[in-house]
């Protein structure tokens, strides 16, 4: 049988792979895995013991007993310490709340685990553009479907400054932050570098925290990278502290 086709955001993330440094027989969990599974697929051809979760069990219909319903804005039924690694592409800005999900993730990992993340960028020049003009990011240019919570709905979407603080308060150290794909439409924004460059440095100067004023030279520098300037998704790996 053919296996499904990934996503530019999930062939990404398997080129990315081999930087994270698994065993050949890590325990991985992809969540949400999505309706046909493709990057849990992906990950069991190369030989990796990967569960696929989601809330929508179509999902399971192919990884059988590699497949685990569950509600990610909820307690996920494993034990401490179960996985090596943890997937999560395009999950966190469907849930109700970022903390519980990061907490829940940092709980199943080992120590030293790996959360490889990856969300829309709505930091991207472009986004803001589209925000000072319209008041919505960019995943989100209209108002959303209020007939019924629906779960595909981007509730959560988060800066990457944002972003970064829920790792870090959720027992996670940020050790890389990358890009996904760009479009070259992005790169037409570029003209707003050098303003958003200097506005940057000005609000930053406002932190009296000695410690957290080196931690912001960190995140200024991430905050003016390609990735975050014109990424159209954010790939974000962390790893266990606690």
């Amino acid at each position: 049988m053919k296996p499904p086709e990934l996503t530019v955001i999930q062939r990404a993330v398997l080129e990315h792979l081999p930087a994270l440094g698994l065993s050949s027989d890590a325990r991985v969990f992809d969540a949400p895995c999505g309706g046909t599974a493709a990057l849990t697929h992906a990950l069991r051809e190369r030989g990796f013991d990967a569960v696929g979760g989601d809330i929508d069990p179509e999902a399971g219909t192919d990884l059988g007993k590699a497949f685990a319903k569950v509600n990610l804005d909820a307690a996920l039924p494993w034990p401490d310490q179960s996985f090596d690694a943890v997937f999560s592409t395009e999950g966190i800005e469907h849930l109700e709340n970022h903390f519980l999900f990061l907490r829940e993730i940092n709980r199943i990992l080992k120590p030293g685990g790996v959360l490889l993340l990856t969300t829309p960028n709505i930091t991207a020049l472009r986004s803001r553009v589209r925000f000072f003009g319209s008041g919505f990011f960019g995943r989100d240019a209209r108002p959303l479907n209020e007939t019924a919570r629906h779960p595909l709905h981007h509730i959560g979407l988060a800066t990457f400054s944002e972003l970064r603080y829920e790792l870090h308060v959720s027992g996670f150290r940020l050790i890389e932050v990358r890009h996904t794909h760009i479009k070259p439409i992005s790169y037409l924004y570029a003209i707003f570098a050098p303003w958003v460059w200097l506005y940057t440095r000005v609000a930053f100067r406002k932190e009296k925290d000695s410690a957290q004023r080196v931690r912001n030279r960190e995140i200024l520098a991430t905050l003016l990278s390609r990735s975050v300037l014109f990424g159209e998704c954010l790939m974000l790996i962390a790893k266990k502290v606690q």
